[in-house]
């Protein structure tokens, strides 16, 4: 329990934070509570869960694709044009016996006639990305994650509020990657007593890596 509310305190500071330097903007935010627009006029939903919407559109997208399996995790974000396009956080693993999982931000594009397709896929590699301190796509499926980092939905860190663990890393203690409201990744170093803080931020830009 002790490890549990160190955590979340630590996330939520962050949170507290996040939210005071985003005042100036959040007039552009809709009426449903919404993060601000991002580039290219992408939305990031306030709740990350994947909506029917978007599952029935990816499902459709996903049609006859071979070679990698993808299962969502998050919905990241929106953009209205003549039909929607979605940007959806999915946990990845090349069809081969003990492949290594990684995650890609799968973009796809449902038309007003039902039909849907994808658009992108944009590798990620959560160690390049605790290291770098930027969200870049990764050039490759990664035979294994940067640093010793490894996919971990299922961690011991039990969570609440819509944060979901993503990845750790086994050091002298624990980093945690959790994404946040907001589509932000946070970086926690859990120390072998316990306590916990945040090491680094990242947002992510379903625009800016649509590139």
């Amino acid at each position: 329990m002790k490890k549990l509310f160190a955590l979340l305190l630590a996330l939520i500071l962050l949170l507290a934070l996040s939210a005071c330097g985003q005042a100036e903007t959040e007039e552009t935010g809709n009426d449903e509570g919404d993060a601000p627009a991002l580039v290219g006029g992408w939305t990031i939903p306030a709740d990350a869960a994947v909506t029917d919407e978007a599952q029935a559109a990816f499902d459709k997208a996903m049609e006859g694709l071979v070679g990698v399996n993808y299962t969502p995790v998050a919905l990241i974000g929106t953009q209205l044009v003549s039909g929607t396009n979605y940007c959806i956080l999915c946990e990845a693993a090349v069809v081969y016996p003990d492949a290594v999982p990684y995650y890609a931000l799968v973009y796809v594009y449902a038309d007003l006639q039902g039909g849907a397709e994808i658009r992108n896929i944009v590798t990620l590699d959560i160690g390049d990305i605790a290291e770098s301190g930027e969200v870049k796509a990764a050039e490759n499926a990664p035979g294994a994650l940067l640093g010793g980092w490894s996919v971990d939905r299922e961690s011991s860190v039990e969570l609440e509020d819509g944060l979901l663990h993503l990845a750790s890393q086994v050091v002298n203690g624990t980093n945690h990657c959790v994404l946040c409201k907001g589509a932000q990744l946070v970086f926690v170093y859990e120390a072998p007593d316990g306590a916990c803080q945040v090491t680094g931020t990242v947002q992510l830009d379903p625009g800016a890596l649509n590139g």
